[in-house]
């Protein structure tokens, strides 16, 4: 008898082992459906944040970006602001460099992107994180018309981009190496900018729009249909004499340190 009372009890204690077995496992099954349908709703999420953003992932707006043609000064200027003072001789980048520079008191986030024209179809993800736009322009080759109609060019790419459209970043011309004797002034590189945009646009059409994502026009003045103007532009466009060899960069903190900013900060131009 009392062997057959073990044995029953046995037979329990196996029968409480197995249902505890059963209910661990059961409970990591689900503790793993529910992880798996967290990370697919993170995924659905993102991609549709890459859906609606035209492919690129919007992001936080804080950084300084140095953009322009080959040979403008760019990688120059980024080392002027970031060590306060310049290598000797031509300097050319080929990545991005990105670091906290220094200019007058201010430390600003300086993203130096290079010019080269197979490297500027990757300059997008910068764009949509630029706080601020410098376009470098060197100031001594607007006498030959084939640099003003590469820099024209470069221009109308970065003003009429979606995502420097839709949050109205603000652009400074920075009209570099004015320190040199046969340097042009930045009224005349604006109006020869102006007028290469105004020709190079009656070619496609209303010179005020050209194709969005979805085919869409998209207006990049105020004043569809005239004459293309940088003051008509949603951008704020400001201009300015600087020089990144010498460390004349008075106009270029003005514009740094405005309140002037993408519309997507807290302070919106």
């Amino acid at each position: 008898m009392a062997e057959q009372v073990a044995n029953h009890g046995g037979n329990a204690g196996d029968t409480i082992d197995v249902l505890i077995t059963t209910s661990t496992r059961t409970t990591y099954f689900n503790v793993g459906l529910i992880l798996l349908s967290l990370a697919m709703f993170i995924l659905a999420a993102y991609l549709v944040q890459v859906l609606y953003s035209g492919g690129v992932v919007r992001v936080k707006r804080a950084v300084t970006l140095l953009i322009g043609p080959a040979n403008s000064g760019k990688t120059t200027l980024f080392r002027k602001m970031k060590y306060g003072k310049t290598p000797g001789g031509t300097v050319t980048s080929v990545i991005p460099n990105e670091e906290e520079c220094k200019v007058g008191e201010d430390t600003y986030r300086v993203v130096d992107y290079p010019g080269h024209v197979k490297l500027r179809s990757g300059a997008e993800p910068f764009l949509n994180r630029a706080l601020k736009i410098v376009f470098v322009a060197d100031s001594l080759v607007f006498n030959q018309n084939e640099k003003v109609r590469e820099a024209a060019n470069f221009l109308f790419g970065i003003l009429s981009n979606r995502l420097v459209l839709k949050d109205r970043v603000p652009i400074f011309i920075a009209c570099n190496k004015a320190d040199r004797m046969n340097a042009f002034s930045p009224e005349f590189i604006k109006k020869r900018l102006e007028k290469e945009i105004d020709i190079l646009l009656s070619t496609v059409g209303d010179l005020s729009d050209t194709k969005g994502s979805e085919d869409e026009l998209v207006s990049i003045t105020t004043r569809p249909g005239e004459p293309f103007k940088f003051a008509d532009c949603l951008s704020n466009v400001t201009w300015g004499a600087i020089s990144g060899n010498k460390g004349n960069l008075k106009a270029l903190h003005a514009y740094l340190s405005s309140s002037s900013t993408a519309t997507t900060s807290t302070t919106t131009s």
